[in-house]
C-alpha cells in the first residue's frame, strides 16, 4: 500500500496505544512489517514533529504522539451510536475497566416530562411530572419561569435549572428522580480527588450531575486535566436508556474497550 504521513500516523498512534513507549522508525517498521525505509519513516517523523503532532522526550529515544495528535485521533476514531449495547455484567465490567484503567460510570435515563405548575393560594407551587409531583415554595418569577417549561423533560429542565442556579428546584428533581448510579474502576479518578481544581468534577462525575451540565460528546480539557479525556453518550443497558460516561487517558485503548464492553 502507498503510505502518507497521515497513514504512517495513524498506524503509529496505534502502535503506541499498544506499547505506550516510545517508538523509533525501525521499531515501527518491524513491528508494522511496514514496506518502507527506516529513512524514509525518519522522514516523516520530522515532519510530524515540525507540525507539533509528535514530540521525542529524549535525544535518544523515539517518538511520542503529542495531546494534540492523539485528541484529533478520537475524534476521528470515536463515533458512539446512541443505541450502543452494554454488558449487564457487573463483575466482568469491572474486569475489563480494571484492565484498561478507564472509569466508567453508568445512570439510568428515567425520563419523564412536566405537565402541570399548579399556584396553591400563592403560598406554594406544585409541579406535576408523569411519575410523581414537586413541592417549592411561591415566587412570582419562579412561577413564570416554571409554566414556560411545562412539555419539556425533566433532564431538560435539570439542565436548564443548573444554568441559571436553580438549587433549590435541582435538589427536589434530584429526590424525585432517585436516579440509579453505577461505577467502575474509581481509581482512575484519583488524581481529581487529589487536585482542589478538579475536586467538583470529582464529585459531579461521582453523583451522575455531568450529564446534567455537559453535552453528549468526547470531552477534553479544560473540563477534565489535560492528559484524559471523556466520553459522554446515551445507551442501552437490558432495554433500558441509560447515560454512560467513560474517563481516562488520552492513550487508554478505547477502541478494545468498547469492543469489550459490549452487549
Amino acid at each position: 500500500m502507498g503510505y502518507s504521513k497521515e497513514i504512517l500516523l495513524e498506524q503509529f498512534i496505534q502502535e503506541y496505544i499498544k506499547l505506550k513507549e516510545p517508538i523509533g522508525s525501525e521499531m515501527l517498521k518491524n513491528s508494522l512489517e511496514l514496506k518502507i525505509s527506516s529513512a524514509t519513516i525518519r522522514n516523516y517523523f520530522k515532519v510530524l514533529m515540525d507540525e507539533g503532532i509528535l514530540i521525542q522526550p529524549h535525544i535518544s529515544s523515539g517518538r511520542i504522539p503529542t495531546h494534540f495528535a492523539m485528541k484529533n485521533y478520537w475524534r476521528q476514531k470515536i463515533n458512539i451510536n446512541k443505541n450502543f449495547k452494554i454488558l449487564d455484567d457487573k463483575q466482568l465490567l469491572h474486569q475489563i475497566c480494571k484492565k484498561h484503567q478507564i472509569f466508567l460510570l453508568l445512570k439510568e435515563d428515567i425520563s419523564q416530562k412536566l405537565t402541570q405548575v399548579l399556584n396553591i393560594e400563592n403560598n406554594f407551587l406544585i409541579l406535576v411530572f408523569e411519575k410523581g409531583k414537586i413541592l417549592l415554595d411561591y415566587q412570582a418569577r419562579m412561577e413564570k419561569f416554571l409554566q414556560e417549561l411545562i412539555g419539556l423533560d425533566i433532564q431538560e429542565i435539570k439542565k436548564i435549572a443548573y444554568q441559571v442556579m436553580a438549587n433549590t428546584l435541582l435538589k427536589k428533581i434530584n429526590y424525585l428522580q432517585n436516579d440509579k448510579v453505577t461505577y467502575f474502576a474509581l481509581e482512575v479518578l484519583d488524581s481529581f480527588i487529589s487536585c482542589p481544581y478538579y475536586q467538583d468534577l470529582f464529585f459531579n462525575i461521582i453523583k451522575g450531575d455531568i450529564f446534567d451540565k455537559c453535552a453528549n460528546g468526547i470531552l477534553f480539557d479544560p473540563i477534565f486535566p489535560e492528559n484524559y479525556m471523556g466520553i459522554l453518550h446515551d445507551g442501552l443497558q437490558q432495554e433500558k436508556n441509560i447515560k454512560m460516561l467513560c474517563v481516562g487517558y488520552l492513550t487508554a485503548d478505547y477502541e478494545t474497550f468498547y469492543e469489550q464492553i459490549a452487549a
